[in-house]
């Protein structure tokens, strides 16, 4: 029993040895500084930028303590580099944009949090996506940890589209391509992705796009013989899916047509909805000889406005699809076969930003009327 006793004081001891140890180094191994939003389970946001953003950097820490905190800002570029390789994206680092020498940021004694504002003015993205990284630098003042796990974090920047579209109608013509024939592209995985809005589904086969026919077929149209004609349906490699005769007339719907060289999936507004694998070729290659727009002749009596068509040659991921949807993306990607913005705003040619040559006209009387002012993010 003197044993058990001797060794139990011992403990109690030892126990009121610690407990009278200065609170503030028990702070400096339980506290730290971190960055507020990379708190969470993602690692970037994206934020709109529309007559320029201020980015909120929310500094914070564990636990209050009773002297100021101070932590340099700082940018690193390289974080974005990671976020592309991972995510398949093109996010550049804003242009021409430095922190003041020095940047950092206080948190008072007492309080928990603080936060610095980085202002990033308007410019012109020429269609290209950016944003920042942002990382917490060494602290200065207040004997306070860094996280090491929550001290970097992404704002990506995003320019909603603003723009104006054309209102098409295709019972007298189509809109064709450059060249009109025998473009020769031959690819294994493709995608097409298109805004659209139609003012009513009032007939069967009323096609926006038509590349080819045969084994090569991609013929898209709202509409085959059964009623309602309120669905989408695209016929290639030997079959055939349609959506369901679910869609509403004037209501703005984003489309996108993955085929990964197996499987052909359809996106609406960013969301799988359907998907089939066609007979054939079945991880052979598909040929684009040529691109036809509201394409079916007289079977086109409703309105159709229509805008963003890209088609690529490789299968695009359901998050690039629902990152650049309201976006505008890079013209310069070499994955891209053709990119029409279609806002022009008036006439009936429509320019193919690549830079490949594919621009396109549009036949006398398919072009109704132009809209201005479309954000498709606000429809």
């Amino acid at each position: 029993m003197r044993k058990i006793y001797i060794i139990s004081f011992a403990i109690v001891l030892l126990g009121m040895l610690f407990s009278g140890c200065d609170d503030a180094e028990y702070e400096i191994i339980d506290n730290s500084v971190y960055l507020g939003d990379a708190a969470g389970s993602t690692k970037s946001t994206t934020l709109t930028m529309d007559d320029g953003v201020d980015i909120i950097i929310n500094v914070r820490l564990a636990k209050k303590v009773d002297r100021d905190i101070q932590v340099e800002i700082q940018l690193n570029p390289s974080l974005l580099d990671t976020h592309n390789e991972v995510n398949n994206s093109e996010y550049h680092p804003v242009p021409d944009f430095q922190l003041p020498t020095g940047a950092k940021v206080t948190i008072p004694a007492g309080e928990i949090g603080a936060v610095y504002t980085i202002r990033i003015n308007d410019f012109d993205t020429g269609g290209k996506q950016y944003g920042l990284g942002v990382e917490l630098g060494n602290v200065i003042a207040g004997n306070i940890k860094k996280s090491a796990a929550q001290s970097q974090f992404i704002y990506l920047l995003a320019k909603p589209l603003n723009v104006s579209v054309p209102v098409l109608n295709g019972y007298s013509g189509m809109i064709t391509t450059a060249p009109e024939a025998n473009w020769g592209i031959t690819t294994e995985q493709w995608s097409l992705e298109c805004w659209t809005r139609m003012s009513a589904y009032s007939i069967n086969n009323q096609a926006i796009f038509n590349t080819g026919s045969g084994d090569h077929e991609i013929y898209i149209r709202f509409g085959d013989a059964n009623r309602p004609y309120n669905y989408l349906q695209i016929k290639t490699l030997g079959g055939q899916v349609q959506t369901p005769s679910d869609l509403q007339a004037n209501k703005w719907y984003h489309w996108a047509f993955v085929y990964d060289g197996t499987t052909l999936t359809i996106f609406q507004n960013g969301e799988e909805r359907i998907k089939f694998d066609p007979p054939a070729p079945k991880g052979g290659s598909v040929r684009f000889d040529y691109l036809e727009m509201i394409s079916s002749g007289s079977y086109f009596r409703d309105e159709c406005a229509m805008s963003q068509v890209r088609l690529w040659k490789t299968a695009i991921s359901q998050t690039q699809i629902k990152n650049n949807m309201y976006y505008s993306v890079n013209p310069a990607n070499p994955d891209l076969i053709g990119y029409w913005p279609m806002d022009e705003g008036e006439g009936n040619e429509f320019a193919d930003i690549t830079g490949n040559g594919h621009d396109a006209t549009a036949a006398a009387a398919v072009v109704k009327r132009w809209e201005p002012n479309i954000r498709f993010d606000q429809q």
